[in-house]
């Protein structure tokens, strides 16, 4: 189970893993293996981060 802390700080580095990707041009592929890489998330939790900050930033 994630705490709610654990939960808050994977939001904010995961806005800041899709933020850079998109700044060097990286793939959504690229970013989705980062961030399951960088914050030990499954795909589905991945794509979730990366839909929701890409919608923010659109």
């Amino acid at each position: 189970m994630v705490s709610v802390f654990q939960e808050t700080w994977n939001e904010g580095e995961a806005k800041g893993i899709i933020e850079m990707g998109h700044d060097f041009g990286l793939s959504e592929e690229d970013i989705l293996a980062r961030l399951q890489k960088k914050l030990n998330v499954s795909l589905q939790k991945a794509q979730e981060y990366l839909y929701a900050y890409r919608k923010q930033n659109a």
